[in-house]
């Protein structure tokens, strides 16, 4: 065989190797959108799975989360981390408090709410009773104590910039709310 076509068999095996490859790992990428359930591996163990999110148009320029996806709008590992639990309920409660600092901020949504509720039991956090608390009072709609929620979930993230000091109107809420440009945590 002449070099020119080992040449060619060569370069002809690495590129349909690489199409292989970019195609098996775009397909994996896709299969973790199913809601972030455990699947069974070969070995009969469980795969942990990231709790994919798929947005499609709702006819009025929002977004709507697939059921089972994280309402968040991130992919992430689930169940939820410690740190990522404290994140999301901290990023809520900027909407409902008055605090020199705020750097996150996710809209309270009886969604979002249920979501984390539905993490507490299928995991446990050391402070999981204070999640726990938080989020019932949120969810049946008292928000009379986010003051004390927001400086709890602070105290636990080490916070030295940012205590809540009061709560918001309802007035002060809704321009608090119009005024964020994005959610992020």
């Amino acid at each position: 065989m002449s070099r020119k076509t080992v040449g060619i068999i060569i370069g002809s095996v690495l590129l349909l190797t690489a199409l292989g490859v970019y195609i098996a790992v775009g397909t994996l990428n896709m299969g973790t959108g199913n809601g972030g359930g455990a699947d069974r591996n070969a070995a009969g163990g469980t795969v942990e799975q990231t709790a994919g999110v798929e947005m499609s148009g709702d006819g009025d320029d929002g977004q709507k989360v697939s059921e089972g996806g994280n309402p968040f709008g991130e992919e992430v590992k689930t169940p939820l981390s410690e740190k990522l639990m404290q994140q999301y309920i901290h990023a809520m409660s900027h909407q409902k408090v008055a605090a020199k600092e705020k750097w996150s901020f996710f809209e309270i949504t009886d969604e979002r709410i249920e979501y984390l509720l539905n993490q507490l039991e299928i995991n446990q956090y050391k402070h999981e009773s204070t999640y726990e608390d938080i989020l019932i009072s949120w969810n049946e709609g008292d928000f009379s104590d986010a003051v004390s929620d927001h400086n709890t979930i602070w105290r636990i993230q080490d916070g030295t910039v940012g205590k809540a000091t009061s709560l918001l109107s309802p007035k002060e809420e809704e321009a608090y709310i119009n005024k964020q440009k994005t959610e992020k945590r």
